[in-house]
């Protein structure tokens, strides 16, 4: 990938992560008609092409709109800090590995994710319209389930084209682009009065394509410097066994947090079995599945 469109994607997840919220301006902040931006939307749980609609309004004339799955809407992509990045392990050490990081640590967690560990930038690429005036431009992204973001960009004369994205061994293709984005998932949660040391999770689902059905289960950890998670599925039955990584009951059960991916169907729970630090049976925690 050329040196520009990284340092492109490292100033937008630096935009997003440091600040803990939305880019007022798209990434670049000036572009011609047909030129491609990338809007960093903060950090959005449903955002993908196929459930946002872009509306794009220019300094005059009439709104552009760009439906769900709309070829201008060139990507949605999850972008992650670095694991051994300053932020994050200024964080979790408590010191300051680098200039006041953990007050950024702090501003995410307090102000951005509501304690969620799991950080990222969602951020969209999008290609202007091919005729646009000059002036400031709005670009508005809402999906289907109310989450919206708006930013700016200076539209200046000329005529632009679309990023080619690329590289050393030539453009990325739309399947390359598209095997960069979130897949169909589940996440699992917990909630209880009381934050348990480990928890045994049984789960069920349909049948996977081994056995008839479709799909092969996959477990996704998103911080697994904070928990271990040890899993097993026969096809249908699923079993998680989640634990902390440094041995100390955690700080949040939202740190309990993981996925499913693989494009296994009917997900659901069967038996949760948390257990205290001398591995005695606790009551009262509870695992929710949503749908993303």
């Amino acid at each position: 990938m050329r040196k520009q469109m990284m340092n492109g994607l490292l100033f937008i997840l630096a935009m997003g992560i440091l600040s803990g919220c939305i880019g007022a301006k798209t990434f670049h902040e000036y572009a011609r008609a047909g030129d491609t931006v990338a809007l960093a939307a903060g950090w959005k749980q449903n955002f993908s092409r196929d459930n946002i609609t872009v509306t794009i309004t220019p300094s005059s004339g009439a709104p552009v709109v760009y439906l769900p799955n709309d070829p201008a809407v060139r990507a949605v992509v999850n972008l992650y800090p670095d694991p051994v990045s300053s932020v994050l392990v200024s964080t979790e050490t408590g010191q300051d590995l680098t200039t006041s990081a953990q007050t950024y640590g702090y501003l995410v967690n307090a102000g951005y994710t509501n304690g969620d560990k799991d950080w990222w930038q969602t951020t969209v690429f999008i290609d202007l319209p091919p005729i646009i005036p000059a002036g400031t431009a709005s670009i508005n992204i809402s999906d289907s389930t109310g989450g919206t973001v708006t930013s700016a960009v200076e539209i200046i004369p000329g005529a632009g084209s679309p990023n080619t994205f690329d590289t050393t061994f030539g453009p990325l293709n739309v399947f390359q682009i598209a095997s960069l984005e979130r897949v169909t998932h589940y996440t699992v949660n917990f909630t209880g009065a009381a934050i348990p040391y480990a928890i045994q999770v049984d789960l069920l689902h349909d049948p996977d394509v081994d056995n008839g059905g479709a799909g092969r289960a996959y477990v996704v950890n998103p911080r697994g410097d904070i928990k271990n998670a040890t899993w097993k599925d026969g096809g249908s039955n699923l079993r998680v066994i989640l634990t902390p990584a440094k041995g100390t009951v955690l700080g949040n059960m939202k740190d309990f947090k993981f996925y499913v991916a693989g494009g296994v169907t009917g997900l659901q729970i069967v038996n949760v079995k948390p257990f205290d630090v001398n591995g005695n049976p606790l009551n009262g925690i509870t695992a929710v599945i949503s749908t993303e």
